[in-house]
């Protein structure tokens, strides 16, 4: 009986799994059959069972969390942690009672994943400084003579030699 571990993520506000953003919520498992499957390319996965019953916990936390997880987004770092690390000791709690089978399925660990302390302080440093590198730089080119009438002047016969930077 070979023992696996398996990965699941938790999108808290249900946003792009990419984004660093938004708060994700990251357990690893680990299992034997019959808590764990493997999919066509021998990998390990959950039992159907177990799967839907991790997205059916996820589903009425969010709902049970509802008036707190629309607070979320404010300025205020030390509130959003508050609300996220309630969620996170319920889901906790809920995977204990719910989902763990013991001798099958045991939580490994627990973690929380996302820049978003980060983002959701727009004072921070750090976010000012992210804000300052996602403003586009100014364009340096050459500059524009002030008078037309003097590019005409230069040379008639190679029309290359008047502006160094034209495309040709």
């Amino acid at each position: 009986m070979q023992i696996e571990s398996i990965g699941w993520e938790f999108d808290v506000l249900q946003a792009s799994a990419v984004d660093d953003n938004y708060p994700r919520i990251e357990a690893v498992f680990v299992g034997v059959t019959p808590a764990v499957a493997y999919d066509v390319h021998n990998q390990a996965k959950f039992s159907r069972t177990i799967e839907h019953h991790l997205r059916d916990l996820e589903r009425a936390l969010r709902q049970a969390h509802q008036a707190e997880l629309a607070q979320l987004g404010s300025a205020d770092v030390a509130a959003n942690s508050a609300i996220i690390q309630h969620l996170l000791s319920d889901y906790h709690g809920q995977l204990v009672a719910q989902v763990l089978i013991s001798d099958q399925l045991e939580l490994e660990s627990l973690t929380l994943a996302g820049e978003w302390p980060f983002f959701w302080n727009e004072q921070a440093p750090l976010v000012q400084q992210k804000n300052r590198e996602r403003e586009p730089m100014p364009f340096s080119g050459p500059a524009a003579p002030a008078d037309d009438s003097s590019a005409d002047d230069h040379n008639d016969d190679h029309p290359d030699t008047t502006d160094p930077y034209m495309p040709v």
